[in-house]
């Protein structure tokens, strides 16, 4: 016969064995800082982010039966390495169900303003870095928000590493919920 108080303790256990399971599956943050110093290029190999370029990009992203995720950088560009170290672990996360590509758009810091403007003329993408988040949940690749010239989720293209988790678990929430929905 169970008792009140041995239910309690199998969920309690139940409960402490979900959250250190979670606790477990976050990324150890001294391995993201060293990540975050090394570029873009070296950050990205090894995880399931496919190179992307002018030429095959809406071919590859509108022919592809996945939601699609799409990241510009500067391989040496601070700001694109802390976003590159994001991509790694969402990407290796959620490779199964969504593909992701990096674009590089200059193996310097700094993108030249010619291409930039071609970027914004192609994809509306304004600045280096940025992510282009594309949903294919009714039979056709279309941009989360049609209206807009820069990805739908800004504050996520710059993740500083003070804040680096709160970034990597609001967009694991937000690809589950709109992205996978």
């Amino acid at each position: 016969m169970m008792t009140q108080r041995s239910l309690l303790a199998g969920a309690l256990a139940l409960m402490m064995s979900f959250c250190l399971t979670v606790q477990a599956a976050e990324p150890d943050m001294a391995e993201v800082r060293r990540l975050a110093r090394e570029p873009v290029e070296t950050i990205l190999s090894g995880a399931p982010v496919a190179r992307i370029s002018a030429a095959a990009y809406w071919k590859t992203v509108r022919g592809s039966p996945k939601p699609v995720v799409v990241v510009f950088y500067a391989n040496q560009d601070q700001q694109s390495r802390h976003l590159a170290t994001l991509v790694r672990y969402l990407a290796l996360e959620f490779s199964e169900s969504v593909v992701f590509y990096g674009y590089p758009v200059t193996a310097g810091a700094t993108a030249d303003p010619n291409a930039l403007a071609a970027l914004r003329k192609r994809y509306g993408v304004t600045r280096v870095p940025a992510t282009l988040f594309y949903d294919n949940d009714h039979g056709k690749m279309e941009l989360e928000k049609r209206d807009y010239s820069v990805p739908s989720l800004i504050e996520y293209r710059t993740p500083r590493p003070l804040l680096w988790n709160i970034y990597y678990q609001t967009t694991r929430k937000y690809i589950r919920e709109n992205i996978l929905d």
